[in-house]
Formats: C-alpha cells, structure tokens, sequence
C-alpha cells in the first residue's frame, strides 16, 4: 500500500504536467482585458436583436466564427437573419444526403436540456452542455486546500466529437462558475496561502493528504480540456466564411457608400406553369448612368439584379441574375427581363440592381398579389423600384416615377414591348410541352414502362423512340406504353415527341436510361428547330445535377455573346434578337460548385431538317511505367501513337497531368471465405483511402457477397468513409460480376479519371450476370479496373485470367497476393498510378456513331504505344460510340 501512495502523487504531478505543458505550447491565450475589448461592440449589437436571435448566437458561441457573427449582426431584416441561420446549419451538416441534420439536432436537444436543468443557456455549465450533452457523471470536490469549491463532468466514453474520455472543471457553485483552464496550472485550483513557496509535487502531496476524492481529482486534471481552446471547437465541423461571405452579398440592402440609380420596374403576369403563375418583371434602367466593362476590344455593360420573395414575413425563395449587354448598340434605357413562378396570393418583392462596373445601386420594396392566371385578362403594369438619393432615406416608387419624363418613352420602348410580347405568346397560350416521367432507380432490363406527360393544346399524339427508332405512338391520354430493353446492360436513349394533327412537332424530351446518378447534363427545351422567332424569343434550359454535387449557375449566349446568368430555377429566359428573323443560335452552359460544365447549341430559326455534324472527341488517360513499376515523367505527345481500329490519329490534346482528381470506388469482397482476413483488409483499405481521398477527390465503398450493397457514397469526408468500412462482417457467397455491373452503373456519368479497386478472394459463385456482360459493360463505362485476387491459387487459371483480360480492357491492372499483408504495397502503387497520368485526345476519324442502332454496338479498338522501348502504357483498350 505504501508504494501505491507513494507512486500516485508522481503520476498525477506527471499527467498534470504533461496537460499543462501541452496546452501551452498549442494555444496561445488571449489576455481577458483583450478579448473582453473585442467583445463588447459585438455584445452591445447583440443586445439589441430580438430574443430568438440573440439566444442563437449565445447558443452557438463556440461554433460560429468572428466572420459570421459579423454578417449576422449586419443583416437588417428578421427574415434575412432567419434565413441565415439556416443556411448556417446546413453548412455544418455532416451528412447533407441524410433528411436529417444530425448536428444541428443534437444542438438543439442539448439546449433544450440546459434550458430546462440550468433556466439559461448564456453561462460556462450551460455552453458545456450544449457542446457535449449530458457527463457519464458529476463529481463535487470541496477541500480546505483548494482555493475554491470545484464540480467536475467526467465524460467516461467520450463525446462527439471527442472519441475518448475527458472531464471539465468547474471553479465555484451556480451561475457564476467558471471552467477551470489547464493552461492555468494546477496551482491556480489551490487556496493561494497553501500554494506560496511550495512545487507542484508538494501541492499534489497537499491534496492527496487533505481531499478524500484526490485520486478521482487527479485523473479529472490531468485529462482535463478547455472548451476555449480552438483545437476542442475545431472538432466540430468548421466550413470556410466564404458561404456567409457570399450569402451577405447576395442580401438586397443597399451598400452604404453606393451612388443611386435609376430605374423603372413593370410587373406582368403573362401566363402559367402548371399550378403557378408566371411573374414577369421588366427592368429598364437608363444607359446614361452606366459604366462599361472592356473585354478584349469590345465594351459591355454589365448588371446584377438580387431578389428576395417573401411569403407571411418569411423568405420563400432569393434568387440573381446577371446580364451583359455589348455596350456599342444598346438602347437608351436597357431593358432587364425577371422571371419567376409563384402560386396565387400575397407576397412581399424586393428586388436590388447593382451595376456592376460603378457600383451603382437601386432598390425596390414592394407588397405584391399574385393572380391566377386567366388568359383573356391583361395584368395591370406595376410600377415599383426606386433609385435612392440617400442610402438612409431611399425615395419611394412614386417620387422616381415621377422624375422620369414619360413624353419619349412609348416611341423609344416599342420594339422592346413588342418583342416581350412575343416572346411570352407561348406562355399566354399555356405552352405546349412534353416530359418523360423519371423511372425508378437501379439498373433497367427487360420491359419497363415508360411514361410521357403533355402540358397545352393541339397535341393529338405522342410518339416514343428507342434508340434512333420509333416503337411506338399514343393518340390519347394516358401516354404511357411498355418497351423491351433487353436482358443486357445497356445505355439507351429514350424520346417522347408530342405531334400535331398534321404529324409535325409540337415539344419533344429525352432521356438516358441507365445513365447512373452522377449524370451532369443541360438540354434546351426553347428555342426549337422549324419554329419562327422574330424580335424575341424564351430560352428555356433542364439541367441534370449530379447526386451530392452543387449547380453554381447557367449562362445563356445569344451566339457568343453572353446575356444573362441565372443562378437559380427556372432556367427560362426572354431574350431580344439583334437580327429579328435571321438565322443565328443559342447557347446555354451550366456550371457545377467544382468547375465542372455541361452544355447545349439550339439552331434559331433553322428548318427542322437542318443537318448537324457530330463529333466524336475521344479523350484517354494513360499511365506510363517503367520495368521498375515506377511512373515515367517527362513524356511529349510525339513519344505516343494512338490507332483506332487500326487507323492511325492525330492527337490534338496532349497534357501530364500530376495531381489527377480521382473518382474512386473501393469494393471489397465479404463473403464466407473471406471471414479471416477481414479485420486486416479493413485495417488496410482505410490507409488506402485515407492516403489517396484528398478534398478534391471523391471515393466510394462497395462490399458484396451474394449481392452488392453501397456502403458510402462518392465523399471526401474521412470519417464517413471509415464508417463504411468499419465492422464488416462475412457471409454469404461471391456474386462478383453483378457487383462490377453494379458499381459500373453507380460510376455512370462521373467526369475525369474513375476507377475502381475490387479486392476478392475467389472466383464468382452467385451471378445472375456473366463474364461477358460485365467485360462488355466495363468497356463501355470507361472505368479503369484494378482487380486485387487474394489467395487466389495459380491453380484457378481461368478465374486469373478473367481478372487479368477486365484490367487490361480498362486501363488497369490486376494482381495476386497470399494475404493482407501485402496490401498497403499494392495501394501506393495504385494511387501513385491514379495520380500521375498523360490525357491524350483524339478527334475520332471514324466519326460518331450513325443513326442506325448496330453502330453504337460497334466496339472500336484503341490502341496506344510509345516509340521508347522498356516502357508499358496503360489505357483502355477501345470504346463504343
């Protein structure tokens, strides 16, 4: 016992030492006088929001950053502030494809539960709740030696997001206590007569002698953690203050230093979409008060219009346009042209015009009723934005009205109101337009039924292709018929044409079946080829966002002229021709968060039969080693030849590229045979993701026995990814080529370099799909295959040469190993492979495929060599069209 005694004062003086020592060297304190400085203008805004709001930002103190607490507290309306606060949850989310949030409903219960326990939620007890809920227990610890009564919170297990147990100190009873910091040292918990002239030894000595509950005391000091310390609250997600940056500028209040501008503003409500009603805003601001913007030889005037609708006091939808107008041309007063679906009923309309060359502002604030749309009235013009003289006393719609000289306006605005109309003639008429009803997810084979809904009059049939091939037509509603896919995987394309009584077109849709969900692709609906457009027309754009990825925004050309951004659905917008009749085109292209575009050409004016040249533009990723393995730099495009069906091509696209972003698919083999290795290949296929999933990449986890099941989706968040791997268990048989078929179809639509990495230990026992099915879907994802045997004998000759031929098809590359062990080998040479390769491009001599359906059955050989000998290429060996 006399060891014991004499062994615990040393070990907890060392456990505080460590703590103290620690905290330290990684934070560095801000001196109380500082920090209370900094807080008190903040403090003194707090004060003067409403309760709700203040009570947020108490609630979130340890979690929201100086940035925005600064944008909060600048934001002038409640709505605005309100919609900001859940902006700034879904920003946290830690799983933003699940319904819930799960921080933000864990936050919100444990401030429930201080509420009820403590009555407040603004003291250091309190904020310790809500960060890490409820201790595993509570401990308080009253000695003559310390300076003060003390509670402590042990966390025995740990709490999110700390993994491993963990306690608090509190100094002092009630409201007014506060938690202890390490980084005070323990001599700051003792009374000051007892600590003066005496070491940490002796004061551990002094309490062990004094406190009944010393040893419970030590172990609360020396794993102490300080909720101050940004280390504990960077735990928790920390997201960049870009977003708040980005939410505070596209407010619509007024920057206080902007000069004003003036413009008029008519609202219309021209027709419907579907239960809504379209509301049109017309913008004219006067030329005269714009700067241009100089691109290469040209001037352009540039405008950005912020809007905020309200509904019952709260922000039902925001939304940005920007337009660019050529400078040399533009009438006396541009016009810009708002659209927006809204149901009947009340609203309030705010709107801001910036230009965006001076900075020029004005702004409107206006109530707004919302008809329903009846097509044999004419909605009164509403006159309602304003041009502020002052940023504190902006003038009312009927004071810049009436500054705005109204003898020249109808003969200068003619031509413009003439073209509005057209363009909205569709809309006044209920439109005429077709739409396949989405099928259900997963794979389709054999027959399904599809089904097309049609909006407007005059439609008397629908007719369905396949492929380049009519199967069908329907005279009359329900316009759904059932087509044959076949038993194979495959992509195909589906159309619905609505036709008139005299056969011509009326609205078609497409639509790629089995296209997978990380398609990204943008259609034009509006403009169509054979219609007539004179002084206008409406552009109207179906994006297709990838799963889990954020639409940025879509830009409209009128041939290569830029004229207008929208950032928001609908994508419909009334644009002015230059040239009224004449042959020209319209371009629309859609941005994703991370770069990525997707785009789309529609001919104006041009009969229905005009030809289109398609252009096939092959692109390949290549990979070079050396006999060492090792990834050779240092290449140019004339060391490679590439052939396609053997007919040499010229490279018109060459780049090596170091850092690849990657697109990642881990699927790993747990059936029965595989039990006694899974502990360690789980150990491994985590090192393996933790060391290639940089934030830019993505990766997914895969597992599969007698069927495939996705385990993660496509993320970059590591802790997700060590989710789907954690626990694994084994049973079942292998059903390897239904797991390729379906990770294939999961990669479909993924730009850039993808591959996945199949780690198996047998050959494929429970297969509805064969080989061949899987070889040929494989070739026609583009997907480089790295396939891992592990225990494979030579024996099962067949079973490695299925392996070997599926890698060499894609690109990739197989391999077999005796164990686990030999597994973090095989994973940097993956990885150092996916990283480094050469993209060399090709437009096809071939051409694309043609309209007949047995073209795009045509596999094309592809072949790449080098003029260097001792070097192996890796690419996929061909492709269909």
């Amino acid at each position: 016992m006399a060891i014991k005694a004499n062994l615990l004062p040393r070990l907890a003086l060392s456990l505080l030492l460590l703590a103290a020592g620690r905290a330290a060297a990684e934070t560095a304190p801000v001196p109380e006088e500082a920090a209370a400085e900094a807080k008190r203008p903040a403090a003194a805004a707090i004060e003067t929001l409403p309760e709700r709001h203040r009570d947020f930002l108490r609630s979130v103190e340890v979690l929201i950053s100086p940035k925005e607490q600064e944008i909060f507290l600048s934001l002038r309306e409640v709505y605005q502030r309100d919609a900001f606060i859940r902006r700034f949850w879904k920003v946290r989310d830690p799983y933003p494809r699940t319904e819930q949030n799960e921080l933000q409903e864990r936050w919100e219960s444990h401030l429930r539960q201080a509420r009820q326990e403590l009555g407040e939620i603004e003291s250091e007890r309190a904020l310790t709740l809500i960060f890490f809920g409820e201790p595993t227990r509570r401990l308080p610890v009253a000695c003559n030696v310390l300076r003060e009564q003390l509670e402590v919170w042990f966390y025995d297990q740990g709490a999110e997001p700390i993994r491993q147990s963990f306690s608090v100190i509190f100094l002092g009873r009630g409201e007014r206590s506060r938690r202890w910091r390490p980084i005070d040292g323990f001599s700051s918990l003792i009374d000051i007569n007892r600590s003066i002239g005496r070491s940490d030894a002796e004061l551990v000595e002094l309490v062990s002698e004094d406190c009944v509950r010393s040893t419970e005391l030590f172990s609360a000091v020396g794993q102490a953690i300080d909720l101050s310390d940004s280390r504990v609250r960077g735990l928790w997600p920390t997201p960049s203050d870009e977003w708040a940056l980005a939410f505070a500028a596209r407010t619509t209040d007024l920057k206080a230093d902007a000069e004003p501008l003036d413009a008029d503003l008519q609202l219309s409500f021209p027709g419907r979409n579907q239960s809504r009603t379209v509301v049109q805003g017309f913008l004219k601001v006067p030329r005269g008060q714009l700067a241009a913007t100089r691109l290469g030889e040209h001037d352009f005037y540039n405008l950005i219009v912020d809007g905020e609708v309200l509904r019952q006091g709260e922000l039902f939808e925001s939304f940005r346009y920007r337009f660019d107008f050529p400078a040399d041309g533009a009438p006396e007063e541009v016009p810009l042209i708002l659209q927006r679906y809204l149901r009947p009923g009340p609203y309030r309309l705010i709107l801001r015009v910036e230009d965006a060359a001076s900075a020029r502002m004005a702004r409107s604030d206006l109530e707004l009723e919302v008809p329903r749309f009846d097509p044999s009235t004419v909605a009164a013009e509403q006159p309602g934005i304003a041009a502020p003289a002052e940023p504190e006393a902006p003038a009312t719609a009927e004071q810049v009205a009436a500054t705005v000289a109204p003898q020249d306006r109808a003969a200068r605005e003619a031509l413009v109101d003439a073209a509005l109309q057209e363009a909205n003639a569709s809309l006044s008429t209920g439109d005429q337009s077709i739409k396949i009803v989405p099928l259900r997810d997963g794979l389709q084979l054999g027959k399904v039924r599809v089904e097309a809904r049609t909006r407007g009059e005059g439609i008397a049939r629908v007719a369905f292709e396949l492929n380049g091939r009519r199967v069908m037509s329907k005279s009359a509603p329900p316009y759904s018929i059932e087509i044959d896919l076949g038993a194979k995987p495959r992509l195909h394309r589906l159309r619905a044409l609505a036709e008139g009584g005299k056969g011509e077109k009326l609205a078609d849709d497409q639509t790629l079946l089995n296209a997978g969900p990380h398609r990204f692709a943008l259609r034009l609906i509006e403009p169509q080829l054979g219609k007539s457009y004179e002084k206008s027309l409406r552009v109207h754009a179906e994006v297709e966002v990838p799963e889990g990825e954020d639409l940025d925004r879509v830009e409209i050309f009128l041939e290569e002229t830029r004229v207008a951004t929208l950032y928001q659905p609908p994508f419909e917008q009334p644009i002015l021709l230059d040239k009224p009749g004449a042959l020209s085109y319209v371009r629309a292209v859609a941005y994703l968060a991370d770069g990525n575009t997707a785009e789309d050409v529609s001919f104006v004016n041009a009969p229905d039969f005009v030809d289109e040249l398609e252009v096939q533009f092959v692109e390949l990723y290549a990979a070079v080693v050396d006999r060492k393995g090792e990834f050779v730099e240092g290449l140019a495009a004339e060391d490679f030849t590439v052939s396609e069906n053997g007919v040499p091509q010229q490279i018109r696209r060459f780049e090596a590229i170091r850092d690849l972003p990657i697109r990642a698919g881990l699927v790993i083999d747990t059936s029965l045979s595989m039990e006694p290795l899974l502990k360690d290949v789980e150990k491994a296929a985590y090192r393996f993701l933790e060391t290639v999933i940089k934030p830019r990449d993505r990766a997914a986890v895969i597992t599969f026995n007698d069927k495939p099941r996705l385990a993660v989706r496509f993320t970059s968040d590591q802790p997700v990814l060590a989710g789907g791997l954690a626990g694994l268990t084994a049973e079942g048989e292998t059903a390897l080529y239904d797991t390729l078929v379906y990770s294939l179809h999961y990669f479909s639509g993924l730009s850039g370099k993808r591959t996945l990495v199949v780690l198996t230990d047998g050959a494929d026992s429970r297969s509805t799909y064969t080989y061949e099915d899987a070889l040929e879907f494989a070739r026609r994802a583009g997907v480089a295959i790295y396939v891992i045997g592990m225990g494979l004998p030579s024996s099962q000759r067949e079973a490695r040469g299925k392996m070997i031929r599926l890698a060499n098809e894609t690109g990739g590359e197989a391999y077999f190993i005796d164990g686990p062990n030999q597994l973090g080998r095989i994973y940097d040479s993956i990885q150092l492979e996916l990283r480094a390769q050469y993209l060399l491009a090709y437009q096809s001599s071939h051409g694309a495929a043609g309209k007949d359906p047995k073209d795009k059955d045509e596999f094309r050989e592809v072949a790449v060599k080098l003029g260097r000998p001792g070097l192996e290429v890796k690419a996929m060996k061909g492709y269909f069209p």
